[in-house]
């Protein structure tokens, strides 16, 4: 028989992590922001892109057809 004290066999007695199959992966905080941050540039880029780039237009002019309606108002305010 040994004289040494035993040793604990579990990994909260040895003031471990545990390693088990149940952990899920966790994402640090600095990765988190990074993604955010390389996201947030990638889609400025984007959309910089894809409203022109350099040569975008100075003013934005759409041109379309509208039918006219006119809806008759009687001058008394209350309908009939």
């Amino acid at each position: 028989m040994s004289t040494e004290p035993p040793q604990p066999n579990t990994a909260r007695a040895r003031d471990d992590r545990p390693a088990g199959k149940g952990e899920r992966p966790v994402v640090r905080r600095w990765v988190a922001i990074v993604i955010a941050a390389v996201t947030l540039v990638v889609g400025g880029a984007l959309g910089y892109l894809a409203a022109g780039g350099p040569d975008a237009p100075t003013q934005l002019e759409v041109v379309t057809n509208l039918p006219v309606v006119t809806v008759p108002v009687p001058a008394s305010g209350r309908t009939p």
